[in-house]
C-alpha cells in the first residue's frame, strides 16, 4: 500500500446564510492587514449584498479574476499579493477563481479563505488545484500541502447561480462514487485505514443523495423552491465529495472518467460544456471500460432527467473524425493520465476506443 496523505478539509468551516459576517473579526482574529479579494464579476454581483462592510485597519485590495486558472492568471495575481504584501487572499467565485488563489498561496504564508458562489465542485474544499491554459484545454493538477483557514458557504448565494453549474457538478460529484469503487474494491481488508473507511463511507454517501434528491433539487432551483433537500445536495457537491478525497488521498481520486473530460478540452468545440458535464459523460466510458453496462443503463434516466450528456452527439463531438478519435483516445490513455490508477481494468487504447463506441450504441438503443 502506498504511503498517504490525508487532508480532511479546512481549518474552519461555517455554511449559513450569515456566514460572510464572520470576515471582519476573522482578519482581526488572525492580525490580516492585506487582503487581496479575488473575484469573479457575477458571484461577486450576487453575493454583494450579503458581505459586511470591510473594516477600516484592514487593506482589501479588489481584483477582479480574469476567468481561467491559467498559470499566467495565476502569476498576475501572486505578483499582486507580493507587491502589496499581503496576509492573506480571499477567493469568491466558482472553481476556477478558488483554484487559482490556492495556487497563489502554494509555497507562502498567504492565509486561504474560500467564498462559493457555485456548487460547481469541491473546490473550496480540497487541497488541489486544476490547471488550464488560456485556450481552456487542460494542463495538469497540483495537490497541495495545506488546506485553507477558513470556508464560508452562503447557501442562498449559491441557490441564485446559474442552474447549468448546479446539473454539471452533480454529474462531477457522481464521479467520486464511480471512479473510487472499483479502487476500493481491490484493496486488501488489512490496507483499509480509517481514513479510507471514511472517504469510502463519503464517496457511497455522495451517490446515495445525488440520486435520490438531484432530480428534485434541479427542479426546485428552476422554480426558485429553496429548501433543505436542496441545501443537502448543494452541499454534497462543495463538502461531501471534498472529503472523499481528503481523506483517501490517490486511492480516492480521479480514475477513468476525469481523464475523458480533460482529453476532450484538447477541441475547441467542446470547450462550452462545463467539466463537470464532461465527467458526467467520462463516468459512461468508465463504465463501459470495466463491462458495468447495467450501472450505465441504471444512470441514463437520471442523465435525462437532469440534462446531463449521455454521449458525444450531447458534447458537440458526435461528428468527430477517426483522426480526431484517435487523439482523444491517446489523450486519454497517455501514461501521465489517471487513467492508469484504475485497477484490473483492460485501459489499451483498443478498450477505450471500444467503449466510446459501446456508449454511443447503448445510449441511442436505450
Amino acid at each position: 500500500m502506498a504511503l498517504m496523505f490525508s487532508q480532511s478539509g479546512p481549518q474552519r468551516y461555517i455554511s449559513d446564510e450569515t456566514a460572510y459576517q464572520v470576515l471582519p473579526d476573522y482578519f482581526h482574529e488572525l492580525g490580516l492587514k492585506t487582503v487581496v479579494f479575488l473575484h469573479g464579476e457575477k458571484g461577486y454581483a450576487v453575493a454583494k449584498p450579503f458581505l459586511p462592510k470591510w473594516p477600516a485597519d484592514v487593506s482589501v485590495i479588489d481584483l477582479p479574476f480574469n476567468g481561467e486558472c491559467s498559470y499566467e492568471e495565476i502569476d498576475r495575481v501572486k505578483k499582486i499579493c507580493t507587491d502589496s504584501k499581503a496576509d492573506a487572499i480571499m477567493a469568491l467565485g466558482g472553481g476556477k477563481c478558488l483554484d487559482t488563489a490556492k495556487s497563489v498561496a502554494n509555497g507562502t504564508k498567504l492565509a486561504q479563505i474560500m467564498l462559493p458562489t457555485l456548487a460547481s465542485n469541491c473546490a473550496a474544499w480540497s487541497a488541489l488545484s486544476v490547471h488550464y491554459r488560456e485556450n481552456h484545454e487542460h494542463i495538469d493538477h497540483k495537490i497541495y500541502l495545506r488546506t485553507s483557514e477558513l470556508l464560508l458557504i452562503n447557501p442562498k448565494v449559491i441557490f441564485n447561480s446559474p442552474l447549468d453549474y448546479f446539473v454539471a457538478e452533480i454529474g462531477d460529484t457522481l464521479a467520486k462514487f464511480y471512479e473510487s469503487e472499483r479502487v476500493f474494491e481491490h484493496l486488501k481488508p488489512e490496507e483499509f485505514t480509517d481514513a479510507l473507511i471514511i472517504s469510502q463511507k463519503m464517496a457511497k454517501q455522495c451517490q446515495e443523495i445525488l440520486l435520490k434528491y438531484g432530480v428534485q433539487a434541479v427542479e426546485d432551483m428552476k422554480n426558485g423552491n429553496y429548501n433543505e433537500n436542496w441545501r443537502q445536495v448543494a452541499e454534497t457537491i462543495i463538502v461531501t465529495a471534498g472529503t472523499v478525497g481528503g481523506w483517501g488521498d490517490a486511492y480516492a481520486r480521479a480514475t477513468a472518467a476525469h481523464p475523458v473530460c480533460d482529453a476532450l478540452t484538447a477541441f475547441p468545440r467542446t470547450h462550452h460544456h462545463l467539466h463537470g458535464a464532461k465527467v458526467a459523460y467520462g463516468i459512461f466510458v468508465m463504465l463501459s471500460l470495466e463491462n458495468q453496462e447495467d450501472d450505465l443503463k441504471d444512470l441514463l434516466p437520471f442523465y435525462r432527467q437532469i440534462g446531463l450528456p449521455t454521449n458525444l452527439t450531447d458534447l458537440d463531438f458526435g461528428d468527430a473524425t477517426n483522426a480526431e478519435l484517435d487523439q482523444l483516445v491517446a489523450d486519454i490513455t497517455a501514461p501521465n493520465t489517471q487513467l492508469h490508477l484504475l485497477p484490473a481494468t483492460d485501459i489499451s487504447p483498443a478498450a477505450v476506443h471500444h467503449a466510446i463506441t459501446r456508449v454511443e450504441e447503448l445510449t441511442q438503443a436505450n
